[in-house]
């Protein structure tokens, strides 16, 4: 293996994302090139940090090839959904039309459409994504409208009679006091002995 060597730019950079980076794999990858340069071996390297010689030698061949760049982790994409789009757009549609349970509202696709089964778990989440609202106390569900923020004027604000704070803290204050007495206390009087003597 040759010998990695950093200019001073390079360092200064490495350590600043191995201590300030927000993401702990890019600050690892960063520690793990400077130490490379530093002479220590793939091995030596892969041992400290407690990672497999493989890793190293990735870090390594990436920084050669891409550079500071080769530091950051890729995306993760995961398993592709289930529905299309369009798929989704139309179980939305319905949602709106006929309304009623995820359940049902799955049950009438299954016999409408020949479409791949989904659990209400991901059917929730669809219609999550669409804005919808679950209202569980009439079992169905509704389309949220965004309301933007508006600024309401002082002396239109209402205002709502609360206790001032210090009974406040003390109510509190009292209930954890109150709880927190050992039970052991109340049951000995004071003419009785300490059991533990």
């Amino acid at each position: 293996m040759k010998h990695l060597e950093l200019t001073g730019d390079e360092q200064r950079t490495l350590r600043k994302m191995g201590v300030f980076h927000p993401h702990p794999g890019t600050r690892l990858r960063a520690q793990g090139i400077l130490r490379l340069s530093q002479g220590l071996t793939l091995q030596k390297t892969a041992d400290e940090f407690g990672v497999h010689l493989n890793s190293v030698e990735q870090w390594w061949q990436r920084w050669n090839k891409l550079g500071l760049a080769g530091l950051y982790e890729g995306r993760h994409t995961g398993r592709p959904r289930k529905w299309t789009p369009q798929q989704q757009q139309a179980f939305g549609e319905l949602a709106v039309s006929e309304g009623g349970t995820v359940g049902a509202l799955l049950r009438q696709i299954e016999q409408q459409q020949d479409q791949v089964p989904i659990s209400e778990n991901t059917a929730k989440r669809y219609l999550k994504e669409m804005d919808f609202t679950y209202k569980r106390y009439r079992y169905s569900l509704e389309k949220t409208k965004s309301r933007g923020v508006r600024a309401c004027p002082q002396s239109e604000r209402r205002t709502i009679p609360t206790r001032p704070r210090t009974a406040v803290r003390i109510a509190v204050f009292r209930r954890i006091r109150f709880q927190s007495e050992p039970s052991s206390a109340v049951r000995m009087g004071k003419d009785r002995p300490d059991p533990r003597r």
